[in-house]
């Protein structure tokens, strides 16, 4: 009998599930695979690229395969890697031959045993025409970051327990300047005017250096959030999964199908603690439960993004380099 919990075509509110109902989910999200899929269901005019470093493996060698197997994408040096280098891939969208691609560069990888643990991250821009000239998208969308980056970067270790070492001086949290600056956001009445109230750091966890403000609809290689917490991995499953979390975030803020009126109520009672180490490591189910009820539109996306989030239920440790969780990806 088919487990409606994983059905893409049904919208269960997750976050309001009790007693047997929530064990229930808990035991599909450990028993769940994450499975490499071949589209993500999102509209063709959404686009996204993908920034894939790793070391101890020859760049040139990289360079080589990446040139005869993946013409399209680029291979380049990166000068906080240790013997290695950058993947760049062209502008990308929701196509099967794009996936096909990415798993053949990973494959590869993987077959190099790329060190992807220590200082590599899996940087994902997305296309900024995703939330445009929508002021009102762009206020949701830093909400969700307000209070829920913690969930986001435990998701975004990826295969991972914990973050790579230094990614609190690459991938800067943001959630506590944007909720600094949280009145101002909710005065915006134009995107220009958001400019003033996000981190002008492009090494933040999320870089807005290449957003045109001024015309944000614009489509254009360099105009682009890009997410920069990832870990790095050679997994083309996480990759793709943290693709469809970074772009459903986007759409579904841009859409407005998220209850900003929850959002608010939330943030009064909000303290942001972004120098608490635990925040970013820790569990904490109900948040993520919520998250997923907001961005996601179908259970399947919901269980694979808690399976990643969730890890087994293992903790983060510290570590000089990031540690891998037991497997979870087909």
């Amino acid at each position: 009998m088919e487990n409606v919990l994983l059905s893409d075509k049904r919208n269960d509110m997750f976050s309001t599930l009790r007693g047997n109902n929530l064990l229930d989910l808990l035991e599909t999200v450990e028993n769940q695979y994450i499975k490499y899929r071949e589209g993500i269901l999102i509209p063709k005019d959404v686009t996204f690229g993908l920034e894939i470093e790793y070391e101890e493996v020859s760049q040139k060698n990289v360079t080589k395969f990446i040139n005869k197997n993946a013409r399209q994408w680029n291979s380049g040096t990166d000068g906080s890697l240790r013997n290695g280098g950058e993947i760049r891939s062209p502008i990308l969208t929701d196509e099967k031959k794009y996936w096909e691609e990415l798993k053949k560069i990973c494959e590869y990888l993987k077959k190099e045993n790329a060190n992807m643990s220590r200082n590599a991250g899996g940087h994902i821009h997305v296309g900024t025409p995703v939330l445009g000239n929508n002021v009102e998208g762009w206020r949701i969308f830093f909400k969700i970051i307000m209070l829920y980056e913690n969930i986001l970067y435990r998701f975004y270790y990826g295969d991972k327990l914990n973050g790579r070492p230094k990614i609190s001086t690459y991938a800067q949290p943001i959630s506590e300047e944007l909720f600094e600056n949280l009145e101002e956001i909710n005065e915006a009445t134009t995107v220009q005017e958001l400019q003033d109230y996000v981190s002008s750091d492009r090494r933040s966890s999320i870089n807005f250096n290449n957003v045109d403000f001024d015309d944000p609809d614009v489509k254009d290689y360099k105009n682009t959030i890009e997410l920069r917490c990832p870990n790095a991995t050679s997994e083309e499953v996480i990759w793709q999964n943290n693709v469809n979390t970074s772009t459903k975030m986007l759409i579904a803020s841009g859409a407005r199908v998220i209850d900003e009126d929850f959002l608010d109520y939330k943030l009064k009672r909000h303290v942001p603690d972004v120098d608490n180490p635990l925040m970013y490591n820790e569990i904490y189910l109900k948040e993520a439960l919520e998250l997923v009820d907001l961005i996601f539109s179908n259970n399947l996306d919901k269980v694979y993004f808690l399976r990643q989030y969730l890890k087994s239920f293992q903790t983060g440790v510290e570590a000089p380099e990031a540690v891998l969780a037991k497997r979870f990806v087909s």
